[in-house]
């Protein structure tokens, strides 16, 4: 098994004036390559508060910490500082680092002032990945056994990273595992009824995962959605999921008004 942190910085997140979508879509990307996801965190661009997330981090030591959000020029970007504080590294200007954001000004027309040049100062030993969509580099280094990946907050610039220069490192983990999943819109049988039955087709079809999810009861048009996933080690165990499916639509065609294999929670 492998497992993942992510944490994203910034206090707009904490006040609500932006959405974060960052976590949900790199705890899509992980779960798909078959790395857990064990935490999220959303913490303040506050270098003690930084810190002490990056302390819990290193005493549960998963194998992945991925943060994203505050690499920018600005006085509140500062993950990248206290990332390196709190693990006791040395910051240096990093020549490749620099060499991206000279390249992104000088296609920009724009000067490379103290604060941009700030982007290029990353933990001795790390690699800068490169931003083709933005000016901040991303940043990984490997630290007590953890890989650290720390990305930009923007959500095409840190997709665009993710995509062409983490995704290479992830796809080369070994540990990864399989996994697959299924819904199943159900009409007809209340969440209170559907409880038991759910709880006994976990037992038998262990280590299948099934969660109900309420849905519609808004427009008074109540249904469930459930969903079953696996996480394997084991690619034949992934048929498990496909004879769960089939055994509890058998059982649930019963009682349902209606049963339907969807593509989301949607």
């Amino acid at each position: 098994m492998i497992f993942s942190e992510i944490v994203v910085v910034g206090r707009e997140i904490l006040q609500g004036r932006v959405l974060d979508t960052n976590s949900n879509w790199i705890a899509i990307q992980l779960r798909n390559l078959g790395i857990r996801v064990r935490r999220i965190f959303v913490v303040d661009d506050v270098k003690e508060e930084i810190i002490d997330v990056v302390h819990s981090i290193v005493a549960r030591k998963p194998n992945i910490a991925i943060f994203t959000g505050g690499l920018g020029p600005t006085f509140d970007d500062i993950t990248t500082s206290s990332v390196a504080e709190a693990l006791g590294l040395e910051l240096v200007e990093d020549e490749l680092a620099l060499k991206y954001i000279s390249e992104m000004c000088s296609r920009r027309n724009l000067p490379l002032t103290k604060e941009r040049r700030k982007m290029a100062l990353l933990p001795r030993g790390a690699k800068a990945l490169k931003n083709e969509i933005g000016m901040a580099p991303g940043v990984y280094f490997k630290h007590n056994n953890i890989d650290f990946f720390l990305l930009p907050g923007v959500p095409v610039e840190m997709k665009y990273i993710f995509e062409n220069e983490v995704l290479n490192y992830l796809k080369n983990l070994e540990g990864r595992e399989f996994y697959k999943e299924i819904y199943i819109e159900v009409h007809g049988i209340p969440e209170s009824d559907l409880a038991p039955i759910i709880k006994s087709y976990k037992e038998k079809y262990e280590p299948v995962y099934i969660k109900s999810h309420p849905r519609g009861y808004e427009s008074g048009l109540g249904y469930i959605v459930l969903h079953l996933s696996i996480f394997t080690g084991e690619e034949k165990e992934l048929k498990l999921l496909d004879e769960l499916k089939e055994d509890l639509i058998e059982n649930l065609k019963k009682k349902a008004k209606k049963i339907a294999i969807v593509d989301s929670l949607k």
